[in-house]
């Protein structure tokens, strides 16, 4: 009987600390895209410019000075990528937005990729797949 109840209980309490471990994740994306955040904003005060695009997973240069020792890109499960997006003509729509500057996470997991939907909510301006993408800047 007991090995009964304690079974049930397990099988009640696993999904759910899964479900913790990918909302944990997912906060600690939501931490990665601020201080990415940050470092592009502060890199634009200093320069009057932004960084070049580059990649996905690779820090652009410009930042490597703005950016907390060690800061990476391809964080355990998902992966960042700085986006620098210009529209000579301005976005359709709103014709005087003529650049983007935005960071994407990729989740590895549609788990996780769920958890930072939930979590990020109405802060993500495109989902494709398991790539979210939030605007840091529209200029």
């Amino acid at each position: 009987m007991a090995v009964s109840i304690v079974g049930i209980l397990a099988g009640l309490a696993i999904p759910n600390m899964r479900n913790m471990t990918f909302r944990a994740r997912a906060t600690t994306v939501a931490a990665d895209l601020e201080v990415l955040r940050v470092a592009t904003l502060n890199y634009n005060g200093d320069q009057h410019a932004w960084p070049a695009e580059i990649g996905p997973g690779a820090v652009p240069p410009e930042l490597t000075g703005f950016l907390p020792e060690g800061f990476s890109f391809d964080g355990s499960g998902y992966q960042l990528d700085y986006e620098n997006l210009s529209f000579p003509g301005g976005l359709p729509g709103d014709p005087t937005t003529t650049q983007l500057i935005g960071a994407a996470v990729t989740a590895a997991d549609d788990r996780l990729s769920n958890a930072i939907v939930e979590l990020l909510g109405g802060s993500i301006v495109a989902s494709v797949g398991n790539t979210h993408t939030v605007v840091i800047d529209r200029s």
